[in-house]
């Protein structure tokens, strides 16, 4: 609310809570540090534009309220992806120790970052074999941890189809695995 109301400082909170969460979800589907970093800037720059239109459009103000707020930038992220994908072919692109140092938990000791690490490489070599809409829908629900009806909102289908597509995705990943 107070975002909508032009508060640049709610703006700030909202990047802050979400630019991880938001990049992590980019870089999985894309594979590269820099495109998700580019990617994940063009999300919020787009948000911040609706909240500047949110403010002169009371309509547009209950798209972009406080309880849609994660899966409205989860669906941008989302469009900005398949625009990436249906402008360019890009190659698949291995995950530079960079990114999975910064993917890690900073808390962790080191045995438990060794293990995540191989988890980490694990879980994309495994994801990469299966269809991206059974990709995407896995890491929203267990990556991203989303619910059905936010995942629902951002794919745009009912949350009957996310949970039936879930289960399709998690028999097709048991088949790969």
């Amino acid at each position: 609310k107070r975002a909508l109301a032009g508060k640049k400082e709610a703006f700030s909170e909202i990047y802050d809570f979400y630019i991880i969460r938001i990049f992590r979800f980019i870089y999985l589907k894309t594979s590269s540090k820099e495109t998700a970093e580019d990617l994940a800037s063009e999300v919020f720059l787009k948000y911040w534009k609706r909240i500047k239109e949110g403010m002169e459009d009371e309509s547009l103000g209950e798209v972009i309220s406080n309880d849609k707020t994660k899966a409205f930038l989860y669906k941008i992220a989302r469009n900005l992806i398949i625009d990436f994908y249906r402008k360019k072919e890009v190659p698949t692109v291995e995950i530079d120790n960079d990114i999975k140092d910064k993917i890690r938990d900073q808390k962790q000791d080191i045995l438990a970052y060794v293990s995540a690490k191989q988890e980490v490489e694990e879980t994309m070599r495994v994801l990469s074999k299966l269809k991206d809409e059974y990709r995407e829908i896995i890491i929203l629900r267990h990556v991203e941890e989303l619910s059905f009806a936010e995942i629902a909102e951002i794919i745009g289908k009912s949350s009957g189809s996310v949970r039936v597509q879930l289960h399709r995705a998690t028999k097709a990943l048991k088949g790969v695995m």
